[in-house]
């Protein structure tokens, strides 16, 4: 490795080494005990309604209980002993058509083997584990008061239990921490501003004035054109509507603006996708907002936004308009475009120099200075000097920095030995002969790759610092603000009423946005939204415009089930929704106009829609871009909504892929399937849930038949190039022989089991929040908070605000 940093990077190695093998959990000592009356109970119950099923080598769905009792060892056991719970609870074993218990007793022998697992003595997963790259990102933005991408640099984290906080997730290795050093030595550079800025000013441009664009219309590319004096784009793609006067000549904050108007709209809302980036290249660009475009050519509507600009970046205007872009062969209609007549960037208006960011980290003291280093090259500007930080006394000045820092990135007061290590390796490196910049970088990147940094709950017991940043980091992916430290100074934090207030204040903060997009993105599996594209021949009608109000819909629909304290029963079913004029039409909802803004509707009575398991946005998540498979929906309905866990199918059994071609149903291909021994216990508690879903397609609109690129009946619109395929079947029936015919049926069914699905929301919740595995050894404190937040009808905020004040929350 030719990094500068070797000697650092070994150094951490071995300390977070060193953290993880003090913090390891002590080796599995469980003796058996002897039975009591209530497991003697249980073996009784498990000989009279099990064992018939369940025994020798031949047991159904390989599960033995012939040689598990409730005298067994019972951490060895405790996958086994969950999938019991599991089953007794949802009423599918014994099976149906076999005597069944009374439920009295069921319940006793749930709560027996609940009560035995919280009394074995096992130790719960422990919550010792690092920041994820997200969580990272966040914390150095907010520690140092910068804003530069980060996550891209880091490798992504692996999700345990469906979330990647979780701490056997977040490994450590030696080329992690190689890329955490890469990373801090980023975030450092964007601590300095280099080159001191010019004056703020305007750089204005009149779009048919800027030779690309004219050029693109007297050619007619992508069929742009020229009407009254602005560039009308149709298509989202290429060419982009060349800005280059406004770009940015240096590094700043730029307010932007933009003016645009519809042009031959019909009877559609017209809108723009923003980004701002780099021109060419593979570079991410940064997402500024959708925007309505409204006006007229000599009215137009101007667009206005404020965001950091890097040298020579472009403002990207991308059109968005739905129907998809009416082709020239269409006679009924004008095509409509996107009509941009002028743009504009002011700035840059952070005139800071030093930037406010290096004046937090290295202080304002007379000893530290801007020194200019060398000249450097600037197309638009010339005799530029870049600048270096310097002192006039390096040794205190660097000391003093590090000690400022050290205690605000450890979350937490700190001692001289935590300290020291970090002031030494800074004043070494000015011993060696690095200058002062080189050093302080030295120590500050060594600090934002330590353990202290990267590690949450670190230590063996919690502490109020600890439980200020468990609360941070659950609901706001960051550090702990200066509120909470205060309070965790006074050690108030221990005080659940105290920990309430807290979390309704945090929640009314904007940083809660984080925890809505980070909680739905992996609950949900949103983040998944563009892993699949459709097939453009079958799902025409698919855009980008309708992803954005896909995710759109549910993020704003979960945002106000937590600030309302709805019922997470909403999360099943709901009269209302969060729509705009996209994923309106796309529902077949009239009368909602725009797509830059959401806005809360009632749904009519005969809507199917409400609850997330009609959101678009899961519908599209939970199939493969171009059909839809009961078993992918019936799973991820069985462990995102129910909390139940399904194990993996067989070895050597092929998956089951939906025909395209429209020769045989899905349902057809999944009885040859489920008719399998090995497959058929699971796929009768997977596939229900997924039959029913099959009233939606793979874009989460209504269907009664699958579209079908080979077999089936013509359709007589020209411009659609699918078939009518076979019929969708919705009828099924649950494990317990509950049976329905369509997907409304489906829904009340699992409403009719609201415990079930709030206990498995919340273990989603606590699984998050304390960033450890959720076992059947938790059960006892899920109930708790389940029961303590159904005085406020299981409202969503209330669960959370009972799951920091629980216990639970304070384990180690």
């Amino acid at each position: 490795m030719s990094h500068p940093f070797r000697s650092l990077l070994l150094l951490v190695s071995l300390t977070m080494g060193l953290a993880a093998a003090n913090a390891a959990p002590p080796a599995d000592s469980l003796a058996t005990e002897t039975a009591s009356a209530p497991e003697l109970q249980l073996d009784a119950f498990v000989e009279q309604h099990c064992i018939e099923c369940h025994s020798g080598s031949e047991a159904e769905s390989g599960i033995r209980l012939d040689a598990l009792t409730a005298s067994s060892t019972w951490q060895a056991d405790l996958a086994t002993w969950s999938r019991v719970v599991d089953v007794l609870q949802h009423g599918e074993m014994p099976p149906p058509d076999s005597p069944r218990p009374d439920p009295a007793a069921t319940s006793a022998a749930i709560e027996h083997i609940v009560g035995r697992v919280a009394r074995s003595g096992s130790e719960p997963p422990l919550s010792l584990r690092r920041m994820n790259r997200r969580e990272y990102e966040n914390t150095i933005h907010d520690l140092l008061e910068i804003d530069v991408p980060l996550v891209d640099l880091l490798p992504e984290d692996q999700s345990v239990q469906g979330f990647d906080n979780v701490a056997d997730g977040l490994s450590i290795s030696s080329v992690l921490l190689e890329q955490y050093l890469q990373a801090a030595d980023v975030a450092f550079d964007a601590v300095i501003r280099r080159i001191k800025p010019l004056p703020a000013e305007t750089r204005h441009v009149e779009m048919m004035q800027v030779r690309e664009n004219i050029d693109s219309v007297k050619k007619k590319k992508g069929g742009t054109i020229e009407v009254e004096n602005s560039f009308v784009k149709f298509t989202p793609g290429w060419p982009p509507a060349r800005l280059d006067a406004v770009h940015p000549i240096e590094d700043g904050v730029y307010r932007c603006r933009v003016a645009v108007w519809p042009h031959d709209p019909g009877d559609r809302t017209l809108s723009v996708a923003i980004y701002t980036g780099s021109l060419f290249g593979p570079e991410t660009r940064k997402f500024i907002g959708i925007y309505d475009v409204t006006g007229t050519p000599t009215n137009p509507r101007v667009i206005q936004f404020t965001t950091a600009m890097d040298e020579g970046h472009s403002i990207h205007i991308v059109p968005r308009i739905w129907p998809e872009h009416v082709t020239w062969r269409d006679k009924h209609e004008s095509r409509p475009g996107v009509g941009i007549a002028w743009a504009e960037t002011h700035g840059p208006i952070d005139q800071s120099f030093p930037s406010e960011a290096q004046q937090r980290l290295f202080g304002n003291p007379d000893s530290i200075t801007m020194v200019p280093e060398q000249s450097v090259y600037m197309r638009h500007r010339k005799g530029v000097q870049r600048h270096v930080v310097a002192s006039s006394q390096p040794e205190d000045d660097a000391e003093r920095i590090i000690r400022n820092l050290v205690p605000r990135a450890f979350r937490r007061p700190v001692n001289e030995s935590e300290i020291e290590p970090f002031v030494r390796l800074t004043l070494d490196r000015l011993q060696s002969g690095r200058t002062f910049e080189q050093a302080v970088r030295a120590g500050v990147t060594a600090v934002l790759c330590s353990p202290q940094f990267l590690l949450i709950n670190r230590d063996p017991s919690v502490d109020s610092y600890t439980i200020a940043s468990r609360m941070s980091y659950f609901l706001w992916s960051t550090m702990p603000d200066d509120r909470l430290l205060e309070l965790a100074a006074s050690d108030r934090l221990r005080d659940p009423r105290i920990r309430q207030a807290e979390a309704e204040r945090m929640m009314r903060d904007a940083k809660i946005q984080r925890f809505v997009e980070n909680f739905t993105g992996q609950w949900l599996d949103l983040r998944d939204i563009e892993f699949t594209t459709p097939d453009g021949k079958l799902y025409p009608e698919y855009d980008p415009l309708l992803v954005e109000a896909m995710l759109g819909e549910t993020r704003h629909f979960f945002a106000h089930v937590l600030q309302e304290d709805l019922s997470v029963a909403n999360f099943i079913d709901s009269d209302f929704t969060f729509l705009n004029e996209r994923i309106a039409k796309h529902y077949g909802i009239q009368g909602i106009k725009g797509n830059e803004t959401f806005q809360r509707v009632q749904l009519p009575p005969d809507s199917v829609r409400g609850g997330v398991l009609t959101h678009a946005s899961v519908l599209k998540v939970t199939a493969n871009g171009t059909t839809t498979s009961p078993v992918l929906r019936g799973n991820w309905v069985l462990t995102n909504l129910l909390g139940r866990t399904v194990p993996p199918p067989p070895p050597g059994v092929a998956a089951v892929e939906p025909d395209i071609r429209g020769a045989t149903t899905i349902r057809e291909q999944l009885s040859k399937h489920a008719s399998v021994d090995s497959c058929a216990s699971c796929h009768k508690r997977i596939d229900p849930a997924g039959f029913a879903l099959e009233h939606f397609d793979p874009i989460g609109g209504e269907r009664t038949w699958y579209r079908s690129l080979g077999e089936g009946e013509k359709i007589p619109d020209k411009r659609i190039s699918y078939r009518k395929g076979p019929s969708v079947e919705t009828a099924s029936q649950f494990a317990d022989g509950r049976a329905f015919d369509d997907f409304n049926q489906f829904r009340e069914c699992l409403l009719q089991d609201q415990t079930s699905i709030t206990r498995a929301i919340t273990s989603k919740l606590c699984v998050y929040a304390l960033g450890r595995r959720i076992t059947l050894a938790d059960r006892r404190d899920i109930d708790a908070i389940v029961s303590q937040a159904k005085q406020n009808d299981h409202g969503l905020r209330s669960l959370i605000l009972e799951i920091v004040a629980s216990d639970l929350f304070l384990q180690p």
